[in-house]
């Protein structure tokens, strides 16, 4: 609880700074394809001072661990050599760290890189560093595969997005309490930017240029939700668990602006939240953005955007308390994935209808999906590679509100397994360290099947019903097939800005 509302007052502080920025919703930019590589290269190259600050890092958090007396920060010379003769497994830890922890610790590792004038490609070096340094040497562990590719590919891609939103936010021209704000949501999405600033003097020094030489921002819709939820157990309609909802959504740039495809100048991401009910407080997260586009010509009113994405998503609960029942609605993530993908869209000749349809499918090179039979004290999901799937077609109509729907499908396929006699669950932690299983061996079939109806009660305010259907189709090699299917529902008011 303190967690999420914790998270939430950040999001707070943001939106208060937001609806302090110019409207960049109401006009269309100029070509804004070096907005942000233009701010990074005024910065001159620092890679030995973002290579110190990762390993800062990396120390900083071993050394929290160490006082907190955790088992796996006991480290010393015979630890390491052990992991480096080792090498990589596959490890057991919840899927809310490996999915999606790991991707975020990766992202300050990038920032830091991106805060010291490196580019894309470069800061991703350093999410890998940071990571091989942390796996290799920071652990009594063997070095974790997952937690390797979570760490370097996700983490680029939650920390290029926060780097987006938190360039959008600093205005060097503040100050007093509306700078103190500006610096303080800085450090929410971006800390390691935020932390360069203060070394550098940068979050101090006040600048005034004029409004011409200002580099153009790319529009950032933003909108806040707040509601309730309900999850059934096994579609049953009086039979499940409810709480509070909260989320927040970003479409960050115009993706059928030709001039804008490099890597992020379009993303989009979802975040939800759940309070009560006994649930995961993070319920759902998605994300898209383009690696590279470009542009088709149709007819007018016709707008094309083929190109290469990476995507993320992730979805989170736990068992029916009241149900008795031990199996989790859902529980699946795709966390590294790249693919090819369409937009494309149709404004109306009076421009008050619009409709907008988005294709990506992607190889996922790391996802994971719930399993009915390995069941380890923290884990009880298999990781696997395969293809995913994304169609999103919507309807918007001005003034009025919207009707989308979106289906997912990520089919995964677990490679490696682990031999079926032995009692993991009453092994020792140790034991299991060098379990090195990506889970049961088989594949699964997850379908998510998503309707949403948006009425606009006034320009910012608006009533949001959405409903999800899960159906997994589980193949085991050694196990009976399982199919499990249910629901789960969301009512909320949006407000955007």
């Amino acid at each position: 609880m303190h967690r999420t509302i914790l998270l939430l007052s950040f999001l707070s502080i943001f939106l208060v700074v937001t609806a302090q920025r110019p409207d960049t919703l109401s006009y269309r930019l100029p070509s804004y394809e070096d907005s942000i590589q233009h701010t990074v290269e005024k910065l001159k190259k620092k890679p030995l001072l973002a290579a110190a600050e990762v390993f800062g890092l990396n120390m900083m958090v071993w050394g929290v661990d160490y006082a907190g007396g955790q088992d796996f920060a006991k480290i010393n010379w015979s630890t390491m050599r052990n992991n480096l003769r080792t090498g990589f497994l596959w490890d057991n830890d919840n899927m809310s760290t490996n999915l999606f922890l790991h991707p975020y610790s990766g992202s300050l590792s990038f920032t830091s890189a991106r805060a010291n004038g490196m580019n894309f490609w470069q800061s991703m070096l350093f999410s890998a560093g940071g990571s091989l340094m942390w796996e290799g040497f920071m652990e009594n562990q063997p070095p974790s595969t997952n937690d390797f590719l979570a760490t370097t590919f996700g983490g680029a891609m939650v920390g290029e997005m926060l780097y987006h939103i938190s360039n959008s936010i600093y205005d060097d021209s503040r100050r007093g309490a509306s700078r103190v704000l500006t610096e303080l949501a800085g450090f929410v999405f971006t800390p390691m930017v935020e932390f360069n600033r203060l070394i550098s003097g940068e979050a101090f020094r006040v600048k005034h240029r004029p409004s011409n030489d200002l580099p153009q921002l790319p529009p950032l819709h933003l909108a806040l939700n707040w509601g309730g939820y309900y999850i059934s157990e096994r579609s049953h309609l009086f039979q499940g668990t409810y709480g509070l909802a909260f989320g927040i959504k970003a479409d960050y740039g115009d993706p059928f602006d030709e001039s804008n495809f490099k890597p992020y100048d379009w993303f989009s991401f979802n975040l939800e939240l759940n309070v009560g009910g006994d649930q995961p407080v993070l319920n759902t997260a998605n994300a898209n953005a383009l690696l590279w586009g470009t542009h088709i010509n149709l007819p007018k009113n016709q707008d094309v955007v083929l190109g290469v994405y990476q995507n993320f998503n992730y979805y989170d609960s736990d068992p029916i308390a009241v149900s008795g029942s031990q199996i989790k609605p859902y529980e699946v993530a795709e966390t590294v994935s790249f693919g090819p993908g369409l937009l494309y869209k149709l404004n109306t000749e009076n421009k008050q209808l619009h409709f907008v349809v988005r294709s990506i499918t992607g190889l996922v090179l790391l996802g994971a999906a719930y399993t009915d039979h390995l069941k380890l004290p923290d884990r009880q999901y298999n990781m696997a590679q395969g293809i995913s799937v994304n169609l999103d077609a919507n309807m918007i109509a001005d003034n009025i509100g919207s009707f989308s729907i979106k289906l997912y499908n990520l089919n995964l396929y677990t490679w490696k397994g682990y031999p079926l006699n032995v009692d993991y669950m009453h092994r020792t932690e140790e034991e299991n360290n060098y379990l090195n299983t990506e889970g049961d061996k088989g594949h699964t079939n997850f379908f998510i099947i998503t309707p949403t109806a948006t009425l606009q009660l006034s320009p910012a305010l608006s009533l949001v019903v959405q409903q999800r259907r899960f159906i997994r189709l589980s193949h085991y090699k050694y196990y009976p097939n399982t199919t499990y299917a249910t629901f789960d529902s969301r009512v909320t008011l949006q407000f955007k800005f």
